[in-house]
């Protein structure tokens, strides 16, 4: 047996290819190997940091998202409270003030179904108006509400109607007399954003108050107090814990700016560091399978793969970075790396084509594909900045179409969407190339004209009105047409947003009390 060994040895070493194979073998398993343990380490390593990282982000995505919801309902309720209508609540023939308010509220609440009622009240906290479910306070709370000052968010209150938040705002009136508006927005709204806020995330949402008790969940049915590991100041922290409904979850939570509660995110923890120990699984198994395979050629082929696999790594580490101008050189072969490269190119390019696709969504009505109310808020924004900045005339014209429910009812909502398409067709051809058009929402458009005086945009809104007085709208399923008319709302920027809409309104309201079918500029008011 002794005698075999050196024999096989000599054999095989008995040339110097064979020679050159064995050490290139040894090296490339022993190079191999090392690598294949520091990127486990440095993979496992970069993977935790990712964890650590997109947990407290997509805390931080839903707080935002939060923040921006609450900002939303307080602007509806302080844009409401500027209603004439509602001012109208502290003088003159109360009766008749109360029935046009009602009116003009439950315009509003059929607008905007996320709040169970809106009532006003005067500064001893009896009731002026009020539309919806039952009244949701007390005599106690409401002569506490009635004399707020600024508009505000409540926390949780009990009502008829269940847990609920006021959104409270002092109406704008005459002679000095205090009447408040109150929305209550249902606790269950807030579980639906959460519901909506966790989107593609693989987990679920909470928000708790100070004292750490649940007030609304992404899970309907979830209960449970917030995780001690939670309750410290710092909002990046990380913690894993067992859930009171017996999952194991990772978790961060990110305070809000309007009230004193905590979003928390939790994701769960199996499915959050599974791919960890898969990835490193593969990435071992891989590299042992490449050098037992390939070790004999891997001189061979390394200046072959080594200046294309460069260049994938290095747009991979751009593409990682946020970069969207990312190209690859063509590689015409048809080996792997090809292939790869090929595949990679194409998948930035799917990417960069769905970005612009989401982001065109994003702004789109998705019935009339003309601009969405988002759009409209971001690009009213700009144009108020560029008229602060360097003056100029920017004017809004309000378009309503008239008993538009009467016209649901009658011929069914399919004919009420195919008028809303004829609408939108109707109103960005005769808009001017620069005019931003959209759909505000329901059967309410804008149009908001930068550079365009207050005469030539109600001359404009005029010729929108002509042109769908005449024009005979189809009715879905038939040969039948019906006749369409809008009222309409001119207002003229004057240094303050909240009045810019509430003049267009109040117009579009003057405009529906003046028989309908007509323009009615505020400014003329």
């Amino acid at each position: 047996m002794r005698a075999a060994i050196p024999s096989l040895r000599r054999r095989l070493f008995a040339s110097l290819a064979s020679r050159i194979g064995f050490f290139v073998f040894a090296a490339t398993l022993a190079s191999a190997l090392a690598v294949a343990f520091t990127s486990a380490l440095a993979v496992r390593a970069f993977l935790r940091d990712r964890v650590q990282d997109r947990i407290p982000e997509a805390a931080a995505r839903a707080r935002d998202q939060l923040e921006l919801w609450y900002t939303q309902r307080a602007l509806d309720v302080e844009v409401f409270s500027h209603s004439e209508i509602i001012g109208d609540l502290a003088r003159g023939d109360r009766a008749q003030s109360r029935v046009e308010a009602e009116q003009y509220l439950s315009y509003v609440r059929s607008g905007l179904p996320v709040y169970s009622s809106i009532f006003a009240l005067d500064a001893s906290g009896r009731v002026l108006a009020h539309i919806g479910g039952e009244f949701p306070v007390g005599p106690a709370l409401a002569q506490r509400i009635a004399r707020v000052d600024a508009t505000s968010i409540s926390g949780v209150l009990g009502s008829p109607q269940g847990p609920v938040q006021l959104i409270s705002a002092r109406v704008a009136t005459k002679g000095g007399a205090r009447v408040s508006l109150h929305a209550v927005l249902p606790i269950r709204a807030l579980g639906d954003e959460l519901a909506r806020g966790v989107g593609e995330n693989a987990g679920r949402l909470h928000v708790y108050d100070e004292s750490g008790a649940l007030v609304a969940s992404s899970q309907p049915a979830f209960a449970g107090e917030l995780a001690e590991g939670l309750r410290e100041e710092a909002t990046t922290r990380v913690v894993d814990y067992l859930a009171s409904d017996r999952v194991r979850v990772v978790a961060s939570a990110q305070r809000l700016e309007r009230l004193p509660w905590r979003v928390v995110f939790e994701g769960d923890y199996g499915a959050t560091f599974a791919p960890i120990a898969s990835i490193l699984t593969r990435m071992v198994g891989l590299n042992l399978g490449i050098v037992v395979v390939l070790a004999g050629v891997a001189f061979a082929i390394a200046w072959f793969l080594l200046r294309p696999l460069h260049q994938l790594s290095e747009a991979a580490v751009r593409l990682r970075d946020g970069e969207t101008d990312v190209h690859l050189p063509i590689v015409s072969a048809d080996h792997e790396v090809g292939v790869l490269a090929r595949s990679f190119a194409e998948m930035v390019e799917s990417l960069t084509s769905a970005r612009a696709r989401l982001e065109q969504l994003a702004i789109t009505d998705g019935l009339t594909c003309i601009h969405n109310h988002r759009f409209f808020q971001d690009r009213l924004s700009e144009e108020i900045l560029a008229v602060d900045a360097h003056g100029g005339p920017l004017t809004l014209i309000l378009l309503d179409i008239d008993d538009f429910k009467q016209l649901n009812d009658r011929f069914g909502h399919a004919t009420g969407d195919a008028v809303l398409e004829d609408l939108a067709l109707l109103l960005t051809g005769n808009a001017r190339a620069h005019d931003i058009v959209a759909r505000y929402g329901g059967e309410e458009f804008a149009v908001l004209c930068p550079g365009l005086g207050v005469d030539a945009a109600v001359a404009l809104a005029e010729q929108m009105r002509l042109a769908v007085h005449s024009h005979r709208f189809r009715v879905a399923g038939a040969d039948e047409t019906l006749p369409v008319t809008v009222s309409i709302g001119v207002s003229s920027y004057h240094g303050d947003r909240v009045r810019f809409f509430a003049d267009a309104d109040r117009a579009l309201y003057a405009a529906k009390h003046a028989g309908k079918d007509c323009v009615h500029c505020a400014d003329e008011a």
